[in-house]
């Protein structure tokens, strides 16, 4: 593209938008499920938790599924494109499963959701990737930050507000919303086709087989029907959930196998890093469990004394930390870089686990100061997730970025994918674990249930965090060994010479 060395090129101003529209319709829906399965549904606590778990992590692990696909089969753009017309269908079948209190009708839309999520997840990346030139990568990261932050501003707005709606257009209003912000975006990929075609893979510039497409829609039904199950079956779908992202894992250690030593080296870094990710993301977990289930229960409807708010949007405090600290992040790392500090993205997710020991130290705190209405401050949330988005601010999309510049392009997809696998694996076990505070309903909270149940737990997370920052700061060394390793290789293969004469 002509503008592909620019800060911001033309299409990846719209795919910036797109993710905008993404991020409201997604998580405004996704801030209604717990009480709705709560109140409307009738589902116990433990089971509102581990849906809320599932839901969270079936379509990130599904999603190295399909960047496989969309590298191997029917191209990014066409991936995407597919994802966002499911997502629009499966918001109006959930508005529907609402109207009607219909339970399996409302799990299957969510199961469309799921599947929508884990096609399309990894590829928007892949083009937003591809947008910018092979010498603009600098620019790339930037984009990426840019894009998180969009998504951050879209979805704070919708947790904020979609709880509100509720009194006027009741649950089913809100999923319809949802569903007309995702039908703008298909909007968008008919208006730009052609420029999205361009930043896609080969394979969205070449037709594609019947015999090809045949095969995705056999596919497409075998997994609909399996996330559905999973749905339907939490206590066993957890275990599939575990066995399809340990695969996705398996699968990539066998790709290092066949890789060349410049990629072996730096695949296995990446490797590394999946596990570091999905540590940290056991805490991006828990604030759509643990976190969100005690501030329902206890989380007072004011903010700063004069905000008025609703318990379930408490995760609109994490979008709009993450918008708010977004360019002051950024001058922060440009900063460091003019006085000569580049910390490695090792490094920064060490950081990371730091504010997150803050965060839930913060939360445990927290217990001991409930009021004579027997909730404790908003404010106290609010800084809880101050800490918390800081600290995922701090890594953002950058799991992501290191991933793509790190393999083949050939694996570029499904390698992106594993982000969200890493993400799919912590997030079912913070659901797990998160069970362990599940109080039946209509149970009074007493003191000593609060201390007992809430602040042991949150407590104990914080300590835990404190650990894997230190164990962080080591697999760092060994990550910058292996990327060392990588450009020995390349300078071997440059003069010809094994790496051992070097």
């Amino acid at each position: 593209m002509q503008d592909a060395n620019a800060r911001f090129p033309s299409i990846a101003k719209v795919l910036i938008l797109r993710q905008f529209l993404w991020g409201a319709a997604f998580y405004g829906a996704y801030v209604l499920l717990t009480k709705f399965f709560l109140d409307e549904l009738n589902y116990s606590e433990a089971d509102t938790i581990m849906m809320m778990g599932a839901f969270g992590a079936v379509g990130p692990v599904f999603s190295a599924v399909g960047g496989f696909v969309a590298d191997r089969f029917i191209g990014s753009f066409r991936a995407v494109y597919i994802g966002y017309t499911t997502y629009t269908i499966g918001f109006l079948i959930l508005g529907f499963g609402a109207s009607t209190l219909n339970v399996p009708l409302s799990i299957f839309a969510i199961a469309l959701i799921g599947y929508a999520r884990g096609l399309s997840a990894t590829s928007p990346t892949v083009l937003l990737g591809n947008s910018y030139s092979e010498t603009n990568r600098e620019a790339f990261q930037q984009g990426l930050t840019v894009n998180y932050s969009i998504n951050n501003l879209g979805s704070f707005a919708s947790k904020y507000l979609f709880p509100f709606f509720i009194a006027y257009w009741a649950y089913q209003g809100n999923f319809f919303i949802s569903s007309g912000l995702m039908a703008i975006t298909l909007v968008l990929f008919v208006t730009f086709r052609k420029q999205f075609t361009a930043v896609g893979n080969d394979l969205d510039r070449r037709p594609v087989s019947m015999k090809t497409w045949g095969l995705f829609v056999i596919g497409s039904v075998a997994m609909l029907g399996l996330v559905f199950w999973i749905f339907s079956n939490l206590d066993e779908g957890k275990y599939l959930l575990y066995a399809l992202g340990a695969g996705a894992i398996l699968y990539f250690i066998f790709e290092i196998t066949r890789a060349s030593a410049v990629h072996k080296y730096k695949m296995c870094a990446v490797l590394v890093m999946i596990f570091i990710m999905i540590t940290f993301y056991f805490y991006y977990g828990q604030m759509l469990t643990s976190m969100n289930i005690y501030a329902i229960n206890l989380m007072s409807g004011e903010l700063l004394g004069f905000i008025p708010i609703k318990p379930e949007s408490n995760a609109a405090f994490n979008p709009l930390w993450c918008f708010v600290l977004g360019g002051p992040t950024i001058f922060v790392y440009n900063w460091l870089e003019k006085k000569g500090f580049s910390p490695s993205i090792p490094t920064k997710f060490a950081a990371a686990f730091v504010f997150s020991g803050i965060a839930f130290t913060l939360l445990g705190l927290s217990t001991h100061f409930v009021g004579e209405n027997g909730k404790i401050a908003a404010d106290w949330i609010l800084w809880v997730h101050f800490f918390q988005s800081l600290a995922e601010l701090i890594v953002g999309a950058l799991g992501a970025g290191f991933i793509f510049e790190m393999v083949p392009r050939y694996l570029s997809a499904f390698a992106i994918g594993l982000r969200s696998v890493a993400l799919s694996l912590s997030g079912i076990l913070a659901a797990v674990i998160s069970t362990k505070i599940a109080l039946p309903k209509d149970q009074v909270l007493t003191p000593e249930i609060i201390e007992n149940v809430y602040a042991s737990y949150f407590f104990n997370l914080a300590a835990f965090a404190i650990v894997m920052a230190v164990i962080t700061l080591m697999l760092s060394k060994v990550i910058a060994k292996l990327i060392k390793k990588s450009e020995d290789a390349e300078k071997g293969e440059g003069t010809g010479k094994p790496v051992s004469q070097m």
